[in-house]
Formats: C-alpha cells, sequence, structure tokens
C-alpha cells in the first residue's frame, strides 16, 4: 500500500478545491446577475405601469426634513405610506396635494402626474445591463480561470506557485465590492437611499452618490482582506481547516510573525463595526 507524498497530497487538495470553485463561480455568474435583473426588471415593470395607467389620488404630508418627506394615503379604505426627497414634495405638514398609485400595486406611488418622461429619467436601462454584464463576467472568468487550473492538474502539470495574498485579498475586496455596488443599484434600496439623502445629492443620481461614498467607505479592506488572506493561507499550508469557524480560530491562533496581520484584520472588523453603528443611529436620526 503506497502513501501520497506531500506533494500529490497537495496537489489532490488543490484539484478538489478548483472542482469545487469552478461551480460555485459558474452558480454565482448566474444567480447573481439573474437575482438583480429580476429585481430591476420588477420595478421597472411597476414603474412603466404607473406612468401607463396610473391613477390619480390624494396625499398628505406626514413627516417632513431638509431632505425627504413622507406622505400618507388611502386606496379602498387602505392607508398606505411614502417617502419622497423634498423637492418632489416641497410641501408643509398636513397639506394636501395630488400624487399617482399604481391600482394593482397601490403601495407605489410617486407626486404628481407620472408620465413616460418621468420614468425615463429615473430608469437608466443602459446603465443596468452595463451593471449586470459586468457582474456575470467577472464570476464568468473566475470559473474559467478554475476550469483551465483543474485540467492543467489533470494532465499532471507542474504545479504553478500559488497566488499571493495580496492577489487573492484585492480580488476577494473587488468581489465583495462589486456585490455592495449592485446592491446599492437595487430598485427597492434605492428608495430608502432617496428618502435619506434626496434624488439627486451633491447634483448625481442618488444610486451613484451612494455608491461612490460606500467605494470611497471600502477602500481600506483593499489593505484588510490581503492580511486576511495571508493568515488563511497560512494557516491551509498548516493543515488548519477553514471551514465554518475555521477563518476566526485561524486569526486568533496567528502564528506570531503574522501579528501585524492580525492586527489589521482586527482592526478592519472594529471598521466595520463603527460604519454599521453609525449607519444605524443615522437612519434612526432621519426615521428611516
Amino acid at each position: 500500500m503506497s502513501l501520497e507524498t506531500p506533494e500529490e497530497a497537495l496537489r489532490h487538495r488543490n484539484m478538489a478545491s478548483s472542482a469545487r470553485f469552478r461551480w460555485i463561480f459558474a452558480a454565482l455568474a448566474l444567480a447573481v446577475p439573474l437575482t438583480l435583473g429580476a429585481l430591476f426588471r420588477r420595478q421597472e415593470l411597476r414603474l412603466r405601469a404607473l406612468a401607463d395607467h396610473g391613477r390619480a389620488g390624494v396625499a398628505t404630508l406626514t413627516r417632513a426634513t431638509r431632505e425627504y418627506a413622507e406622505y400618507r394615503y388611502e386606496v379602498d379604505g387602505q392607508a398606505h405610506d411614502w417617502s419622497v426627497s423634498r423637492r418632489e414634495a416641497p410641501y408643509a405638514p398636513g397639506a394636501i396635494f395630488d400624487i399617482t398609485y399604481l391600482p394593482e400595486h397601490p403601495d407605489l406611488s410617486r407626486p404628481g402626474a407620472y408620465s413616460a418622461e418621468r420614468f425615463d429619467a429615473e430608469v437608466d436601462l443602459r446603465f443596468q445591463h452595463r451593471a449586470l454584464g459586468g457582474i456575470f463576467g467577472f464570476f464568468a472568468l473566475a470559473a474559467v480561470a478554475c476550469e483551465i487550473s483543474l485540467r492543467r492538474m489533470r494532465r499532471g502539470a507542474p504545479r504553478r506557485a500559488a497566488p499571493s495574498p495580496e492577489i487573492v485579498g484585492r480580488v476577494m475586496a473587488a468581489l465583495f465590492l462589486a456585490i455592495l455596488i449592485g446592491v446599492n443599484l437595487d430598485p427597492e434600496v434605492e428608495a430608502v437611499q432617496v428618502a435619506l439623502f434626496g434624488h439627486t445629492p451633491l447634483g448625481l443620481p442618488v444610486g451613484v452618490t451612494v455608491s461612490l461614498a460606500s467605494t470611497i467607505l471600502f477602500l481600506p479592506y483593499f489593505w484588510v482582506m490581503p492580511e486576511l488572506m495571508r493568515i488563511v493561507m497560512d494557516a491551509l499550508a498548516r493543515g488548519q481547516s477553514i471551514s465554518r469557524g475555521g477563518i476566526l480560530v485561524a486569526i486568533t491562533t496567528a502564528r506570531p510573525e503574522l501579528r501585524r496581520a492580525r492586527a489589521i484584520v482586527i482592526a478592519g472588523f472594529v471598521y466595520f463595526v463603527i460604519l454599521m453603528a453609525a449607519w444605524i443611529a443615522f437612519t434612526a436620526s432621519r426615521g428611516v
């Protein structure tokens, strides 16, 4: 009975990993664009319908701040609430004004008469298609890279040097940033953004402004993620499992040589907690 050499064992683990992630990336290449595309399409159809056969109604402004306004209206005896930028509803609390609502989904409404021109200004289909294509391409290329690596190893080609933690970490950071921007472009999320910041903060569409701000706030993770990958790859090289809570174990048990990497990763976690706490406090202060 022959035993595997360390090199053979490592090759088999790499082949299993490439085979597994090939399918994971392929699934993500389909699932993420399809999910976001379905959300975009749903909102597009609802707004098209609102422009096509929306019904006129009246609403009462219930709350207003410098940036946004909330109003309430009734359809068939049921009350509905909606939020828009202050510019769309520049009225005093208690004022009554005209709105357009969607009969089949009366929870969707816009102040004033909603026309095809307003639909074109609100829905940027070209940008949506480019964003979805970019997300698909990213995951598809990752799946192809895994497939190429798997075929090379099956042919017995010499194992290439493992990618550096810097490359892996920054690719992961770019992936997370792409997902974050994709979430910001969700029409349902945009409704909350409009309530918080208005339609055109800084003179730009709210989705673009929030995505730019998110990118700036996310930039430190292009340094945090490589240090995390340094710890993870070191743990894997020592035969440590990274499944489930293994990453936390790898961080807490990192070798003394990785003290700096561990400190940066912990600082990144603290930074994330601070951002989340600040966001919760901000949204609560705006009543959203």
